[in-house]
């Protein structure tokens, strides 16, 4: 997970108007986004040890490998590193990172819980992957460009409508342990699938139409998003169907949505990094 926020902070530098004027700062501003991501993560991680031991899940605080008061302990200390480093990296990161903690809050500790309601959890999400570009392009130290613009769109949308639902799909029963009202506890997981399946279609239809009409270079990432839109919704019916599977064989739908994003960013990132070094 920490992997792929950063290389949406990259995406965000290469696709910045001009060159990063300094290598500098935006090394700062990567070490810094390193430090929010990982601060985000164990704050969940601390935050969703019920829910996690019920769903079986092999994340390390869940399963005893890092204790609960070591993982608070370095959540602190990371959110401090990454308000430092982002201050050192100047351009506006240290905002960008600042917002980026406060969402990762509100998504996981009181008393937003964001994750606990599936609308609060896509508003959230979307901010947290829309920083994520933000900060690579103030990192960059120029402004953005409307490929920049319309692929961090996408992808914070794919984000919200796609991953912060099928994500669920196969949690149902430790997310109501927890007492979490998402839509696959309160309206029950067929409901939840529709809405990841229109969801992904969503996204999939309107990032292509956006790019076509804005900026055709998003579309060496946005096209990828409407395939793995279709993936995702194969991916919801061949889930519905294990209803007696174990969790890991109804993630089918969630590992469709992280392959699509990981393709995405790194297609444009290697497109628009051959167009710099040209």
């Amino acid at each position: 997970m920490q992997l792929v926020f950063l290389l949406r902070f990259a995406v965000g530098v290469v696709s910045a108007g001009q060159l990063p004027q300094a290598l500098g700062p935006t090394v700062l501003g990567l070490a810094s986004w390193w430090c929010a991501v990982a601060c985000a993560y164990l704050l969940n991680g601390v935050t969703d040890v019920r829910e996690d031991r019920a769903n079986g899940s092999r994340r390390p605080i869940a399963r005893g490998a890092l204790p609960v008061r070591t993982a608070s302990a370095v959540t602190a200390l990371l959110a401090g590193a990454a308000l430092v480093l982002g201050g050192l990296a100047g351009n506006g990161v240290l905002g960008w990172v600042v917002g980026f903690l406060l969402l990762g809050w509100a998504y996981s500790a009181s008393p937003v819980r964001a994750k606990e309601s599936s609308v609060a959890c896509a508003v959230v999400v979307f901010g947290l992957g829309g920083t994520s570009y933000a900060a690579g392009v103030s990192a960059a130290g120029s402004g953005w460009t409307a490929t920049g613009a319309v692929f961090g769109c996408v992808m914070a949308a794919w984000m919200a409508l796609v991953g912060s639902l099928v994500k669920d799909l196969g949690d149902a029963g430790g997310d109501a342990a927890g007492g979490r009202r998402t839509v696959a506890v309160v309206r029950g997981v067929a409901a939840a699938r529709a809405l990841a399946v229109a969801g992904a279609v969503l996204v999939g239809a309107a990032g292509v139409a956006a790019a076509a009409l804005w900026a055709p270079l998003a579309l060496v990432g946005t096209v990828p998003v409407a395939a793995g839109a279709v993936w995702v919704v194969a991916q919801v019916v061949r889930d519905g169907r294990r209803e007696h599977a174990d969790r890991l064989q109804r993630r089918g739908a969630y590992r469709a949505f992280m392959v699509t994003q990981y393709a995405a960013n790194l297609l444009l990132l290697a497109v628009l990094t051959t167009a710099w070094a040209r």
